[in-house]
C-alpha cells in the first residue's frame, strides 16, 4: 500500500469516481491526503482500464475547488484568527503568502496552486483579501485540472511504462525541486522579511 497512514488505494477503488471526489474536497481544505499521491494512484488504475482520464481530473479537480473555496470562505468570513485556530497551517507562512498575494493577486493564486508548498495557503489570503469569488473559483478551478493532468499523466505513464518513469523521473524530479527552491527562497528571503516586520 502506498500510504500506509491513509488507505488512498482502497478508497479509490471501492468508492470510484465518488471517492476520488471526496478526498479532494478533503484535500482542497485541509490539504490531506496527498493529492499528488492519489493522483498518481488513480493514474496508474486509469491505464489498467479502471476509470476514464478527464473523468478523473474533472471530478478531481471540482472536489478540491470546493474544499479551497470552503477555506476561502471561513478565511473571508472569520479572517485570520479563525484559520490559526483550526491548528493546520502555520501563521508565519500563512502572512508570508498573503504578502505575495497583495502584490501579484490572481496571477500568483493560480501560479501558487501549482506549486506543492504554496497550494494549501493560497486560498486564505484570497479569501481574507474578499478576492471577487467568482474570479476566484475560475482560478482555482482551472490550476486544480492542470494539477490534476499532470499527476494523472504521471500515473498513467507508470502503469504504462515503467521504463519510461524510470527515465524520466528524476528530470521531472529535478524540475519540480528546483521550483519550489526557487519559490521557497524567495518567499524566505530578506525582503519579504523585512515586509513581515515592517507589519508587525
Amino acid at each position: 500500500m502506498i500510504m500506509n497512514e491513509f488507505p488512498v488505494e482502497e478508497i479509490i477503488v471501492a468508492g470510484g469516481y465518488l471517492g476520488i471526489f471526496g478526498l479532494m474536497i478533503v484535500n482542497g481544505f485541509v490539504s490531506f491526503p496527498s493529492s499528488q499521491i492519489l493522483y498518481i494512484v488513480a493514474g496508474f488504475f486509469i491505464s489498467r482500464g479502471f476509470f476514464n482520464f478527464y473523468g478523473v481530473a474533472f471530478v478531481g479537480a471540482l472536489g478540491n475547488t470546493i474544499g479551497n473555496i470552503i477555506l476561502y470562505e471561513i478565511a473571508r468570513r472569520k479572517g485570520l484568527t479563525a484559520i490559526t485556530r483550526l491548528k493546520i497551517f502555520p501563521e508565519r507562512e500563512v502572512k508570508k503568502v498573503q504578502m505575495a498575494f497583495a502584490k501579484r493577486g490572481a496571477w500568483f493564486l493560480f501560479i501558487g496552486k501549482l506549486l506543492p508548498a504554496i497550494k494549501v495557503f493560497v486560498p486564505i489570503p484570497a479569501g481574507i483579501a474578499r478576492m471577487n469569488r467568482f474570479l476566484y473559483t475560475i482560478i482555482v478551478g482551472i490550476s486544480s485540472y492542470l494539477w490534476a493532468l499532470i499527476f494523472l499523466a504521471l500515473g498513467f505513464f507508470f502503469g504504462k511504462s515503467a521504463d519510461f518513469l524510470s527515465r524520466y523521473t528524476v528530470i521531472l524530479a529535478i524540475i519540480a525541486v528546483a521550483v519550489v527552491v526557487i519559490f521557497y527562497r524567495y518567499m524566505n528571503s530578506k525582503e519579504v522579511e523585512r515586509e513581515m516586520d515592517a507589519h508587525t
